[in-house]
């Protein structure tokens, strides 16, 4: 059973996602939280830089979580039980979700994620290798590094924009019918 702690330390601990859920004595769901947004932001800084937004939705969804816990009443709170955000179960459901339904929009998605991490490191070779040996201009060295800087990020902004005009028309004519 856990219990209700001091706000002024919930509010210190609500600031490191999942910290404040393991504070207020929900260590599954702190565990969960914690390992995802590092996990994410682990990836999005080694291997695709836009990732690492997701970040900001994992650390405000802990941050008012745990404050909405510490808010409940004493009986609503005390029901509440420990538990991981995430099943083996449910991971299975997403594979099948991902592989199966959406099989072509996920092929495209990891192609071009892949082609993105490509990207990153044939541009530094290209930059600290052809450059020098072609001798090219500065302007040309400028605008391709312009180029092939905001080139990933576009992409997985368009893919982003994508889906959620996706999402919207599926809604859309999920509620006409």
């Amino acid at each position: 059973m856990t219990k209700k702690k001091n706000k002024f330390l919930t509010f210190c601990c609500s600031l490191i996602p999942g910290a404040g859920e393991m504070y207020l004595g929900f260590l599954k769901q702190g565990i969960s939280i914690m390992t995802l947004f590092f996990l994410l932001f682990a990836m999005g800084s080694i291997l695709f830089t836009p990732v690492t937004v997701f970040c900001a939705v994992i650390w405000f969804y802990s941050f008012f979580h745990t404050h909405n816990l510490n808010g409940l009443p004493d009986d609503e709170f005390y029901a509440i039980e420990d538990d991981y955000m995430i099943h083996l179960h449910q991971l299975a459901a997403i594979r099948y979700t991902l592989f199966e339904q959406y099989r072509k929009a996920t092929a495209i998605i990891l192609i071009l994620f892949g082609v993105s991490i490509i990207w990153k490191n044939i541009y530094r070779f290209f930059v600290h290798i052809v450059v020098d040996v072609l001798n090219l201009s500065r302007s040309f060295l400028e605008i391709f590094s312009w180029f092939s800087r905001l080139l990933p990020q576009t992409v997985a902004a368009f893919l982003i924009i994508l889906v959620g005009i996706y999402l919207i028309r599926n809604k859309k004519k999920e509620l006409e019918q």
